[in-house]
């Protein structure tokens, strides 16, 4: 797999930024269409169309995409998120890049409640003032201490919605709080779900085996769960959890880890039959060890270690993944034989821009942001913005 940056060909018109490209096919909201010109202006897309192009265009060879858009990112490049460093967080932001998403919501997990709060506001202010480096940080995923099966995270640390709490954790993020994970059998989860969604926020269900609270919470507005099947329980043909229920609401998306070790290949393959292209959604849960070598990393304070690309923490639980979207793209496709670029560009783009309201991304169409995905014909996936 190859992952390369093309910036396109740049002229000026006017003292204004423009790019052209001229691509062999484009992946449109419905067709794929061949011999296909993107043109921009400041970095938006201001026409999709199949006129001929400037002699500065830059040909790309391949189908092009919207940009993957990953919604569940601990860390990347050797860094993690909970550093909440300008500088650790553009070696993430970069990293990201690198691995194939133009776009990412950079996920806290759980730690003491004060310390997670000052976290917030430090990921939040890096936000506001992001230079532009690397994947474009789209907003905070917080996912717990709102849990109730740990997982890999601190089970010390688990506590419930408050009102107080919530209050707190969208004063902290001052505008930034995209994404929450919580659980639907904690305390006080209907009651949470309703006052973040109020506050512009997407809910997911997570971490939890059991079904309490789970049809409430998807009734007060909860749109989707944290990585299907992890952190869910079995799976069982009488006693529906969290995750049969989750399959079987067709109101909820289904983010995916699809290394091949949180679910396997025949896994993913059912559950894609069960959600289609407009339910399924892939991310990645990377940490730090993305994108780099096997070895010791850290999550949240706690060293995680990365061994032919799987992480797990000192009791060997999974302690997110290595993952790129790029490689969760290459395997999903090798996983699911049905699926092709059109499919792709669903669950890696439209998907995730749709359940955070980031409009400006998710489709290759005028006034959105001009930041694509381009499969190769060589099998390459290369970003281009």
């Amino acid at each position: 797999m190859r992952l390369l940056f093309v910036p396109g060909s740049v002229r000026n018109v006017r003292g204004v930024n423009t790019r052209e490209w001229i691509v062999d096919r484009a992946v449109l909201p419905h067709a794929i269409q061949a011999g296909t010109r993107i043109a921009a202006v400041d970095g938006r897309v201001v026409a999709v169309d199949q006129v001929p192009t400037g002699p500065g265009a830059e040909r790309l060879r391949g189908t092009l995409l919207p940009g993957f858009v990953d919604l569940q990112v601990n860390g990347a490049g050797g860094r993690s998120v909970d550093e909440a460093t300008p500088e650790a967080l553009d070696v993430v932001a970069e990293a990201v890049l690198a691995g194939g998403a133009v776009a990412f919501l950079p996920t806290l997990i759980t730690c003491p409640w004060e310390r997670l709060l000052q976290q917030v506001r430090d990921v939040a202010a890096w936000i506001g003032a992001w230079s532009g480096r690397g994947a474009e940080p789209l907003g905070l995923h917080v996912e717990g201490p709102f849990l109730t099966t740990p997982g890999a995270h601190d089970p010390s640390c688990l506590i419930d919605p408050t009102p107080e709490r919530i209050d707190e954790l969208l004063a902290a993020a001052d505008g930034r709080l995209r994404l929450v994970t919580l659980a639907n059998a904690r305390d006080g989860a209907v009651d949470a779900t309703r006052r973040l969604v109020a506050a512009g926020v997407t809910v997911a269900l997570g971490h939890c085996d059991s079904a309490d609270g789970f049809a409430s919470c998807v009734a007060a507005g909860a749109t989707m769960v944290t990585h299907l099947f992890n952190a869910m329980g079995r799976l069982h043909h009488r006693d529906a959890g969290p995750a049969a229920l989750a399959l079987d609401d067709e109101r909820l998306s289904c983010p995916l880890i699809v290394d091949g070790v949180h679910v396997g290949a025949p896994m993913v393959r059912t559950a894609f039959r069960v959600l289609g292209p407009d339910r399924t959604v892939l991310v990645t849960d990377a940490v730090g060890a993305a994108g780099m070598p096997d070895g010791d990393y850290t999550l949240s304070g706690m060293q995680v270690t990365s061994r032919d690309g799987v992480v797990r923490d000192a009791a060997g639980n999974l302690a997110g993944s290595a993952l790129t979207m790029a490689l969760a793209a290459r395997n999903f496709l090798a996983f699911v034989a049905e699926a092709g670029p059109w499919t792709l560009a669903r669950v890696a783009a439209h998907n995730p821009a749709r359940l955070i309201g980031a409009d400006t991304y998710g489709a290759l169409a005028p006034d959105r942001r001009a930041a694509f995905t381009l499969l190769g014909d060589d099998g390459s996936i290369t970003c281009v913005r």
